[in-house]
């Protein structure tokens, strides 16, 4: 398992020489992005469960720690679960929108799973669980969210992989600074080492390949700096 190192930036408090000369300071403002899962990509299919069991039924857990101390869960589709065949290719829905100001961040753990209809209570207790290993050091995290899952796992769900992000806001500059594998995952695509910016006329995108429970799915990410 490879490291990571997540990076803190800060601000300076005041910028009073500046001033004295007559030069502006930079501004800093605030960000909304917008995080996309682009398509979803079956190159194989999980371990079937019966004889007829000719497609699947995956599902997203998403856990959004910060800015700050701020923490949210969603649950993607919010009705239910998708239905993918073999080499079919999901279409673009929305993952989630993040606010920054400047010296904010916030990391994105994206849990793809399938099958088991398991109550949304308990899968929302399990994102937020979560939240516990991504405090922690990368091979700590991917050593407790086997645990953290479990409860969706033994009740027959499908884990295919969980990757994270982190994007930041570094005096008004938005950067999507990293896209890490956590479980059963390898990154294909990483984003670009560059800043998001309003003006693009395309949103930054990575790919990840996921590789548990006997599939092969192709996950592509995308944000957009849209403020």
């Amino acid at each position: 398992m490879s490291s990571r190192t997540f990076s803190l930036y800060k601000l300076p408090v005041a910028l009073p020489m500046l001033v004295l000369l007559g030069i502006q300071p930079p501004h800093r403002a605030p960000a909304e992005l917008r995080l996309t899962i682009a398509t979803l990509h079956a190159a194989s299919l999980t371990t079937p469960r019966t004889t007829k069991d000719l497609s699947d039924t995956p599902y997203f857990l998403v856990t959004i720690l910060g800015p700050k101390a701020d923490m949210a869960t969603v649950h993607l589709p919010r009705d239910g679960r998708l239905k993918i065949r073999l080499d079919e290719a999901l279409g673009a829905r929305p993952l989630a929108s993040v606010h920054l100001e400047p010296g904010d961040s916030v990391r994105v753990l994206v849990s793809v799973l399938e099958g088991a209809q398991l109550g949304l209570e308990d899968e929302t207790r399990a994102a937020v669980a979560s939240t516990k290993a991504m405090t922690q050091s990368a091979d700590a995290e991917a050593a407790l969210l086997p645990t953290v899952l479990a409860p969706i796992t033994s009740a027959g769900a499908h884990w295919l992989g969980s990757v994270e992000l982190l994007l930041t806001n570094e005096n008004g500059t938005t950067y999507w600074r990293a896209l890490e594998c956590v479980a059963t995952c390898k990154v294909l695509n990483p984003p670009k080492a560059r800043a998001l910016a309003v003006e693009d006329s395309a949103p930054m995108n990575g790919v990840v390949e996921l590789s548990g429970a006997g599939g092969t799915y192709h996950l592509q990410l995308e944000s957009r700096r849209k403020s």
